[in-house]
């Protein structure tokens, strides 16, 4: 039972000091951090991403919102009652390939 609350309180410490860029949002502050499922996640181009959270509820982040996760995964912070995002996080390797395909289009 130890291992577990020690794997949770370091989990919850991997969020800590990340804020959105754009809204200043802190990331955790005691909001929902968890891994996101890649079939949730759209990649667009340009480095935006479509995520669903509900059969029909879509959010747009755009490129200058995604932070780069210190995992290969997909990570979502929101905040009730409504379910806003207040942090999104893309694998490091996506990150890139997306500031990439943005760069070459600034071009």
């Amino acid at each position: 039972m130890k291992l577990v609350l020690i794997a949770l309180a370091v989990a919850h410490n991997w969020y800590s000091g990340h804020h959105d860029p754009v809204t200043g949002y802190e990331c955790c502050d005691n909001k929902d951090c968890r891994v996101i499922s890649p079939r949730y996640v759209e990649p667009l181009p340009g480095g935006n991403f479509n995520i669903r959270t509900g059969s029909k509820t879509r959010y747009f982040i755009p490129k200058n919102r995604v932070l780069e996760s210190e995992d290969s995964q997909y990570h979502i912070c929101t905040s009730a009652p409504h379910m806003t995002i207040r942090c999104f996080f893309a694998p490091h390797t996506e990150a890139k390939a997306m500031g990439s395909v943005a760069g070459s289009l600034e071009r």
